[in-house]
């Protein structure tokens, strides 16, 4: 066993116990309190870790906790969060979400792999490289914002107020995974997204559903709306959608089509037949890192509850995500999908801009990456796989874009993590597997 090896293994119980810790802190959006305290843990663990740190704050926004350390040519960017997912619906938990237990080698909790657990990691990686091997040779920057769930919609405000955080040579982003065949996933970017929420009222009240032969139904209209907008394949039919994509050589196409994909493990999990759209295993596996999306995230109307109650719905409701590729922009988007509506007769359908973000791609060669490959694959034990984008959002736009930064995820996230969902879990043993590679990841970028 080596140094690093036996650092790790001596400081397990209380490294687990940290996590335990900051994953017990309910940082949820509605609860500003909780919010704090989780910033304010974060501040400490960087302190004891030996970090410079400090707080950047504006008014009624999560704090966007800042540490520093090490010293070198290279400066590495760790773009985490400590905001999570609400957890409802709670019955759907088999333990608490907000009291981490630990069982059959998991440890679960709302926030554990997105992204208490990775942002964690990277922090105890300081203490662990330090024990093995010195301090370190680059210079870390953690930016550990508190709006990552909602879109980070204030943190361009966060990082005005100091643009010297965003100056650096590469990011880290947060999270990272590993393959149902235990082989490291190495993403270079991730897609953005436009969020709304659509709404449409064509009575002034709920009405009997025996004037359904002449009273408007807000469902309906609302349904009719929405067929507008995807064809059979999953097209987007917005005009002008797809303007700004930036073109994927055949090349890159290749290249990504060529990596190891888990369509049957994909399948299994989500118990289905075959994919959305008609798409086979490739088209599936492709449109995951290179297409946009428009996905109905939530949609709602009339009577919903028990037994019967026989209305006309006078309100219909309905929430949508697109998620978007390099160069898309979610302001221009939100005001043709506007136009989209109303060419298409449906000028009554409202339109709540939510949020937007970006999508961001970095280069695969970038050096970061080439050291995030090394130490993942020693770490895992198999060849890590590269990947142009992940077909989340993160705001590695704002960070990285005006200096083309390179991107990299390393981490422990699963197939059957279950983030955003009940019963979210990181199996502790690819937890130390990913504290190592970090570890190293901070004297290897020195060299790559």
């Amino acid at each position: 066993m080596n140094d690093l090896d036996r650092y790790i293994s001596e400081n397990a119980d209380r490294y687990t116990e940290e996590l335990r810790e900051l994953c017990a802190i309910p940082s949820e959006a509605t609860d500003p309190a909780a919010l704090d305290r989780a910033a304010a843990w974060c501040m400490e663990r960087m302190r004891g870790a030996g970090c410079a740190t400090r707080e950047v704050r504006i008014a009624d926004v999560p704090a966007l906790a800042v540490g520093e350390v090490g010293a070198g040519r290279r400066t590495l960017i760790a773009v985490q969060h400590y905001d999570v997912q609400p957890a409802v619906p709670l019955e759907l938990w088999k333990s608490p979400p907000y009291e981490p237990a630990v069982r059959d080698g998991a440890m679960y909790a709302r926030g554990v792999s997105d992204n208490k657990g990775h942002l964690l990691l990277r922090i105890q990686a300081i203490e662990a490289h330090r024990a093995a091997y010195g301090e370190l040779p680059i210079r870390l920057r953690f930016l550990i914002e508190g709006e990552e769930e909602g879109g980070s919609v204030d943190l361009h405000r966060l990082l005005e107020k100091d643009p010297g955080l965003t100056d650096g040579d590469g990011a880290l982003k947060e999270g990272g995974s590993i393959d149902p065949q235990g082989r490291p996933s190495i993403s270079c970017g991730n897609k953005g997204i436009l969020y709304v929420q659509l709404h449409v009222r064509t009575l002034a009240l709920d009405a009997h559903s025996a004037g359904a032969t002449h009273l408007p139904n807000a469902a309906w209209r609302l349904s009719a709306a929405l067929a507008t907008l995807v064809d059979e394949r999953g097209r987007i039919l917005v005009d002008g959608f797809y303007d700004d994509v930036t073109p994927v050589s055949a090349e890159e196409r290749e290249r990504h089509a060529a990596q190891p994909w888990e369509a049957d493990e994909i399948r299994r999990v989500y118990g289905i037949d075959r994919f959305a759209w008609g798409r086979d295993e490739r088209e599936a596996h492709l449109a995951s890192a290179f297409e946009p999306t428009c996905n109905i995230a939530g949609l709602w109307s009339g009577y919903t509850g028990s037994k019967t109650k026989t209305v006309i719905p006078s309100e219909a409701f309905c929430k949508i995500d697109f998620r978007l590729v390099p160069e898309q922009d979610p302001d221009t988007l939100a005001g043709l999908l506007r136009a989209h509506l109303d060419r298409h007769g449906f000028g009554d359908v409202e339109i709540d801009y939510v949020e937007g973000e970006r999508a961001y791609r970095g280069r695969t060669d970038d050096p970061l990456v080439r050291a995030c490959v090394a130490v993942a694959t020693e770490a895992f034990g198999a060849p890590a796989i590269v990947i142009p984008n992940n077909a989340g959002t993160s705001p590695m736009w704002l960070v990285s874009h005006a200096k083309r930064l390179g991107n990299a995820t390393l981490g422990m996230g699963h197939v059957g993590a279950a983030a955003h969902a009940p019963n979210e879990n990181v199996i502790m043993a690819n937890y130390w597997r990913a504290l190592r590679a970090t570890a190293r990841l901070y004297s290897e970028y020195a060299r790559a």
